[in-house]
């Protein structure tokens, strides 16, 4: 960046010009503006990306207790939506329903390519199956640490949607075992 100053300021000490060492100048302040807005929507890109992968943990928490899964219609692609549909749909035929905390989720990598991103995550959760009737535990709380793999597509509306999950890893957490880094 410093050299890049430095060069401008020689084309506008020594042209012999003057409209060119304007138009140059205002080349270089082009490049750079148009760089920095690329950045900034890059930046603005993950953020909604991250509120988009923490939005579905959540709502499938709740997907998993009441067996709705049209709420995660605006960020879940309908073949995800159908997969989630069927694992929960095979809970409650068995009178059962996930109860779910998600103890905390670390964005380890997030690469935009264009319309598509790719997201790499570590997340801890507790997982307790309960009866759909009585709400009471029919399977002890378990803790399994995930490492999960996103792959969002960007709508023309700039939304993201989950368009694919990957689990890359998945370990039981006991509670006397440390979280991997």
């Amino acid at each position: 960046m410093e050299g890049l100053v430095y060069r401008t300021m020689r084309l506008l000490r020594f042209a012999r010009n003057d409209n060119f060492a304007l138009r140059t100048l205002m080349l270089v302040l082009a490049v750079l503006f148009l760089s920095t807005c690329s950045e900034l929507e890059k930046a603005q890109d993950k953020a909604l990306i991250k509120d988009v992968i923490i939005s579905y943990n959540k709502m499938l928490i709740k997907a998993a207790k009441t067996g709705d899964v049209e709420t995660l219609k605006g960020i879940l692609a309908q073949k995800e939506r159908e997969k989630l549909n069927l694992w929960i749909a095979s809970w409650h035929d068995s009178n059962v329903y996930m109860d779910g905390k998600i103890k905390g989720i670390k964005f380890k990598n997030i690469t935009i390519s264009g319309n598509t991103a790719n997201v790499m995550t570590s997340e801890d959760w507790i997982y307790e199956y309960r009866n759909l009737k009585t709400r009471q535990a029919v399977l002890p709380a378990s803790g399994i640490y995930y490492e999960m793999e996103y792959i969002l597509q960007k709508k023309k509306d700039k939304k993201w949607v989950i368009t694919a999950m990957n689990i890359k890893t998945e370990r039981t957490i006991h509670s006397s075992q440390p979280t991997p880094q």
